[in-house]
């Protein structure tokens, strides 16, 4: 076997691989003796067609398993004898016609780990502000009114109402560019809870101040970027006839109130203690997470390299398959809610390069920093997610294997660097405002 190397980029090579002819040979006479048993020839017995009468009745099929086991068979071979490191699978690019006295060749495109120079210097002590946790009395408020909103009961409202922030509109429109109806994008009894922006901002802007049965007409400038195809770039006339007012009939928020909604609560105190709770809990994970982009952005500026564009590629893939995921769970598809998917892709590049960037970063401080994950760590995670999917251990284990071990060793990785950083406390959580290393925190 020859192999030979040409650069395209610092990280993807094209590898040309010539195999010689025995070994084309060798491997056309195992897939005819293979196929001999497998296929029945009038004539003959099953498992006694002469190889020469294989070869021709089934010519292409030969010619296609065979291709199909020398580039399985021969490419780690050339990858390991080039010393190279995929980062995805390798692309076959193309490959010659079969021929027993010539050989055979073939070329793949292999993408590869970047070269990346870091030193400590450049990811510890890195300066970074913490997100004050403290849940406020105004957002307390906020959320105790929102419950309120929630289980205020609807009636409809007096002649001659004007629609405020947070009453609800019965909607039908017609949408239309350039004088022409866009196709689908219309109603006849759309539930608009004015002021949410769930349906559109500006058309819900719109409406405070109508009445029932007044006609709204605006127009709305989509970006374009916008996901809708069909309204991505283009003016969209809407005529608005609003049908209907209702207005929310707010009960005093107290026990009585609290009580009568089921919610599990006794008094208002009671229900302000597990708000309170639940939105410390919820601003601590937000500042954790806060610390961790901080770093993570702070280590993009500071380190550059090529990243590999079929990885970034995959990166894509499947942050376009987790959205697909998430649609269809809630009985969507990309065309039934009029996502364009090559506008989506547009959209989603620079975060697939981002991520794709940031996992090469954490995999390269791992490797120097030694971070890994033990045997023991391994199997209580393996426990957690087989109680958590109600898989076997062994079918947990291996799930962890194959996909979760990189993204376990990424997420120490990050524990480090945060711990190793200059953390400034927000005003608004101390008085002091001078960063604290990991020794004074710990300390």
């Amino acid at each position: 076997m020859k192999v030979n190397v040409e650069d395209i980029t610092s990280v993807q090579k094209k590898l040309k691989v010539e195999l010689p002819p025995e070994v084309v040979a060798k491997e056309i006479d195992r897939a005819c003796r293979k196929l001999s048993k497998e296929v029945s020839v009038k004539g003959f017995r099953k498992g006694k067609v002469p190889k020469a009468v294989v070869k021709r009745l089934f010519k292409e099929h030969i010619e296609e398993r065979v291709v199909e086991n020398l580039i399985q068979e021969s490419l780690p071979k050339a990858i390991e004898e080039s010393k190279l490191a995929p980062i995805v699978r390798p692309l076959i690019e193309s490959y010659d016609q079969l021929d027993e006295k010539t050989g055979f060749s073939y070329t793949a495109v292999v993408d590869i780990r970047p070269e990346i120079d870091i030193k400590p210097e450049d990811y510890k002590g890195l300066e970074i502000e913490a997100l004050p946790t403290e849940v406020t009395e105004e957002e307390l408020e906020n959320h105790l009114k929102a419950i309120q909103m929630t289980f205020a009961d609807l009636k409809p409202a007096e002649e001659g109402h004007e629609i405020q922030l947070n009453d609800i509109a019965i909607l039908s429109f017609k949408a239309y560019i350039n004088g022409e109806p866009v196709p689908g994008h219309e109603a006849e009894a759309l539930y608009v809870d004015v002021g949410t922006g769930e349906f559109n901002e500006t058309i819900e802007q719109a409406l405070i101040g109508k009445k029932a049965g007044d006609t709204v007409e605006i127009d709305v400038t989509y970006p374009e970027d916008a996901l809708n195809a069909q309204l991505a770039g283009q003016t969209v006339h809407y005529k608005v006839q609003i049908r209907e007012v209702y207005v929310r009939d707010l009960k005093p928020l107290d026990d009585e109130f609290i009580q009568k909604m089921n919610l599990g609560f006794e008094s208002v105190e009671q229900l302000r203690e597990r708000i309170k709770a639940r939105l410390e809990e919820e601003k601590k994970k937000k500042a954790e997470e806060f610390l961790r982009e901080q770093v993570l952005q702070k280590l993009r500026e500071k380190i550059q390299f090529e990243v590999p564009e079929r990885y970034v590629e995959y990166k894509l893939a499947r942050l376009i398959e987790q959205m697909q995921q998430n649609l269809e769970e809630k009985g969507h598809t990309f065309e039934s809610a009029g996502i364009s998917v090559p506008k989506l892709k547009e959209r989603l590049r620079p975060m697939a390069e981002q991520q794709a960037r940031e996992d090469l970063i954490l995999e390269k401080i791992a490797e120097i920093e030694n971070i890994s994950v033990s045997g023991e760590e391994l199997e209580e995670k393996a426990k957690m997610l087989a109680e958590a999917t109600k898989a076997s251990l062994e079918e947990a284990r291996a799930i962890l294997a194959t996909s979760m071990v990189p993204r376990i060793i990424a997420d120490k990785t990050l524990q480090f660097l945060v711990s190793q950083a200059k953390i400034k406390e927000n005003q608004s959580n101390s008085a002091s405002e001078e960063p604290k290393d990991a020794e004074e925190r710990e300390g």
